[in-house]
């Protein structure tokens, strides 16, 4: 396979995807999932991250072809007031225009996190894990930034996010502060756009007592009539284990609004051992990588909740190159190749779309030891399918897959498919259903879809 960026370069070769697609699960293949390409009108729960621009830490222009590309149908980026505003009063916006209006041409709706301080006006740093700052001086600056901001994107722009990750190891105890931060940047937001849509914290982790603890503050300062979404982000190497942190966030929310909607704003997997950041010093690579953006995305379709993958590419901090991208880059935020995660992403926009949900009452009786997920999946109300991975463990380095007896409960499948989500292959398997399930069905630590051919 050969691919192109613009005008003649090519990109390199995948080595890791066609030793994938060299692999496929031992059944006949009837078919390979088609991509497609974002629209601004396809309705979507998915999401790509576009972030960190505003420190140059990737070059939108080098990848932006590409974001259409994977099917998703929002974009995150962030705000940048420190790049835009370099002179008191004195706002550029231009390098921000090309990132909002260059989504939009891809296909994709922009969201943007309003987050970090500004040098011009203190200390309190431009980067992750920058102090929060009280009323005063600096939050005056800020919260005429952030007016700017939303009057220049009112339209383009979907939701407003306050602040990243507010509750990093430098301001664990900084609740308080981010309660009076979110509230008055949120009542900005809404005096320029009062149908704006806002979501809270970006938190390091759905566990966190920190959220309790600032939606206690924001409730005694009748803000939790400003939160749509609550964001959080999770970097667990087991990717099924925060699903019981998730559904404790949604039963704590609950006692507030329970219109307020959960999302997933930011997570992925390294594809490679990395010494720093998220889920470091441990032995990642794009098989397992992969994988895990599966398992961790589709966890979450479980619950209902929409997700941003973490990364469009990798990004360049100068001390590091990391590898959570879906494109692989140099060290000159060039594009090198596409790496099996891409392709995962365009496999599960192209199947997960609005036409099919979450099914209860779904479940899978399995021979052996392997812990198995079973997640129902329907369609107008109707069961027509679950997904299925070997769980318990962390996604390994290999191309392994086992042979298993299948029984499925609250699915009664007359003409099914074998969809792999990472390969992309759609594989027939009607030789081995039983009468309440299959017989040495191939399963591995990877998300596969067993579905009516019907509804793919």
């Amino acid at each position: 396979m050969i691919y192109f960026l613009s005008g003649a370069q090519e990109l390199k070769k995948s080595v890791t995807w066609e030793n994938l697609r060299a692999h496929p699960a031992p059944l006949p293949v009837a078919g390979e999932l088609n991509a497609v390409r974002s629209l601004l009108d396809a309705p979507s729960c998915w999401s790509v991250g576009v972030e960190t621009m505003d420190r140059d830490y990737a070059d939108f222009e080098q990848f932006k072809q590409y974001v259409g590309e994977t099917g998703v149908g929002y974009g995150r980026l962030q705000s940048g007031w420190a790049k835009t505003e370099q002179k008191k009063g004195k706002y550029d916006f231009r390098w921000l225009d090309a990132h909002v209006d260059g989504l939009l041409a891809e296909g994709v709706h922009p969201w943007m996190c309003l987050c970090y301080g500004n040098p011009v006006y203190s200390k309190h740093g431009h980067d992750l894990n920058a102090k929060l700052f009280p009323d005063g001086p600096i939050m005056n600056a800020w919260l005429r930034y952030v007016k700017a901001c939303v009057a220049r994107y009112k339209g383009k722009v979907t939701m407003w996010e306050v602040w990243n990750e507010p509750d990093g190891r430098k301001n664990l105890d900084s609740y308080a502060l981010y309660a009076n931060l979110f509230v008055r940047t949120a009542q900005a937001i809404r005096e320029e756009d009062p149908g704006a849509k806002i979501a809270a914290f970006g938190s390091c982790s759905p566990d966190r007592e920190y959220i309790r603890q600032a939606m206690e503050l924001i409730a005694a300062q009748d803000g939790i009539k400003y939160i749509d979404y609550i964001t959080f982000h999770a970097y667990w190497p087991l990717p099924e284990s925060i699903i019981p942190a998730i559904k404790k966030l949604r039963e704590d929310i609950d006692k507030y609004s329970p219109s307020i909607k959960l999302l997933q704003g930011e997570t992925g997997c390294p594809g490679q051992l990395e010494y720093g950041h998220a889920m470091r010093n441990i032995e990642w690579n794009e098989y397992s990588q992969a994988k895990w953006d599966l398992r961790q995305a589709l966890a979450h379709w479980g619950l209902g909740i929409p997700y941003s993958f973490f990364t469009m590419v990798d990004l360049n901090y100068g001390w590091m190159l990391q590898s959570f991208g879906l494109i692989r880059m140099n060290g000159n935020k060039e594009p090198v190749y596409k790496r099996p995660k891409f392709y995962a992403v365009q496999h599960v926009t192209s199947v997960f779309s609005s036409d099919l949900e979450p099914k209860e009452g779904v479940k899978v009786e399995c021979a052996g030891t392997r812990e198995v997920t079973c997640i129902g999946v329907g369609r107008k109300g109707e069961a027509v399918g679950c997904l299925l991975w070997l769980s318990g463990a962390r996604p390994s380095d290999t191309l392994d897959r086992l042979c298993m007896d299948v029984r499925l409960k609250g699915l009664n499948l007359k003409d099914p498919v074998y969809v792999d989500l990472l390969t992309g292959y759609i594989h027939e398997i009607s030789a081995l259903k039983t009468t309440d399930g299959f017989k040495d069905l191939p399963l591995w630590d990877s998300p596969v879809l067993i579905i009516e051919r019907n509804a793919i």
